[in-house]
């Protein structure tokens, strides 16, 4: 059920939050006001909280024109539309910047994005998705992670967590110790948004650096949950008894952005170390002891108080070293890879050969074992941007120029990929 908007306004009083719109069309402070890099923040237009299966408060903003919900969508409940201005919401998306036509702006095809550790909506990577997303008539929706911008607290010892149902203590923020729970989130987010945004043309399932991984690891789960509302819609009691049916969206493939595949050998602690890390993150899940530090120079706004900044939590720490440094190898040598990408129609990687995080030849390695895309017709590609780093999607640009640096040369590529698959859909 989608929360309305009283829920999910106490929710966010709880966190200090009292503004429902935190971005809007203006010049920021740190935003130069030069004619040349002068930039429209492009702000989400509607917000769509869910509790997940598990409890979890999680929050998800929308970017794009209104949709008019009618009888044959799935809406769970109330949405929370944010943001008044004038300059807002449709006025902001031209509908004739691409060669595909639509009836109307509800068939503009879903990005479904999931973002990585510590971020959250306000970054400069969500700012370039939406601008480009306006561009090019896509729908961009983003997945907030539990523990993460405006989304509530993993709690402890249950499945109940802050903003949700019950009271319990909370881990904290970025505070993440189980990478199949928020794949779980994921799962959930995707099948959700499929059926809210029923009359899309489409849809890709996008990831950057850790979001990267989680989007990965849903798509079986994803394409699991698709099979079975399908056999649920041709059920021949169904039909007689005039149930409604419900209709997503075509699942067009995934995307991932500098994708949290691997780990630098060398980058790995001595393995007492290890245990240390492991032991700790049980008993202080979400304490900084000797672990990265998190300056969110990519927050956009830069006056956003949305990411995390400090030291990451040791659970979130330990499982991202889990993941990177024994899953994801152990996937690769054991041909796991090619059981979690059955029936994937179309995937694209794209990475950067000077990623500092995740070393290129965990990224090539991981997606040489993709072998299995399930129609003729799908594309696998991946992408490698000469001298990127891992955060090359927040990169900060100075729009209109035509340099061509990092980024555009990220989101050509990237548009190029997502406008060949939906035009298929106009053939």
């Amino acid at each position: 059920m989608f929360d309305g908007e009283g829920n999910f306004n106490r929710h966010l009083s709880s966190l200090g939050v009292h503004e429902p719109s935190l971005l809007a069309f203006a010049h920021h402070d740190g935003i130069p006001n030069d004619e040349e890099s002068m930039l429209r923040l492009i702000v989400a237009t509607s917000r769509f909280p869910f509790h997940a299966e598990d409890g979890v408060l999680l929050n998800v903003e929308c970017f794009g024109p209104s949709y008019k919900c009618d009888d044959d969508d799935v809406n769970d409940g109330e949405t929370g539309n944010i943001g008044t201005s004038q300059n807002n919401g449709d006025a902001a998306y031209n509908h004739n910047n691409h060669r595909r036509s639509f009836h109307n702006s509800d068939q503009w095809p879903l990005l479904l994005y999931v973002h990585g550790i510590c971020e959250s909506t306000e970054t400069w990577g969500v700012q370039t998705l939406a601008q480009y997303c306006a561009k090019h008539c896509w729908r961009l929706v983003v997945l907030e992670l539990a523990g993460h911008g405006l989304s509530g607290d993993i709690g402890i010892g249950s499945s109940r967590v802050s903003g949700g149902v019950g009271s319990v203590s909370s881990m904290g923020r970025a505070t993440c110790p189980d990478f199949d729970e928020l794949v779980n989130h994921v799962v959930e987010f995707t099948i959700r948004m499929g059926r809210h945004f029923s009359r899309a043309k489409g849809m890709v399932l996008c990831g950057g650096s850790l979001g990267g991984a989680l989007v990965a690891y849903a798509v079986k789960d994803i394409l699991a949950a698709r099979h079975e509302q399908s056999r649920a819609n041709s059920n021949t009691d169904a039909q007689l008894t005039q149930q409604p049916q419900l209709e997503c969206p075509d699942f067009y493939g995934i995307t991932l952005l500098a994708p949290a595949l691997g780990i630098d050998p060398g980058a790995i602690p001595p393995s007492p170390v290890v245990v240390a890390l492991r032991y700790l993150s049980y008993i202080f899940p979400s304490q900084g002891i000797l672990t990265p530090i998190e300056h969110p120079t990519y927050a956009c706004p830069p006056s956003s108080t949305r990411n995390f900044s400090g030291r990451w939590p040791l659970s979130t720490s330990n499982m991202l070293l889990d993941i990177t440094s024994r899953r994801v190898p152990n996937d690769v040598e054991s041909s796991n890879v090619q059981t979690q990408m059955e029936g994937l129609q179309s995937l694209c990687v794209i990475t950067g050969d000077r990623d500092e995080i995740v070393p290129l030849t965990s990224v090539m390695k991981w997606f040489e074992a993709v072998t299995n895309l399930s129609s003729d017709d799908g594309e696998k590609i991946m992408i490698v941007l000469k001298g990127a780093g891992h955060g090359f999607f927040h990169e900060r640009t100075k729009w209109g120029l035509k340099s061509e640096n990092t980024k555009k040369l990220f989101v050509d590529n990237l548009f190029d990929w997502l406008n060949g698959l939906a035009s298929k859909d106009f053939e």
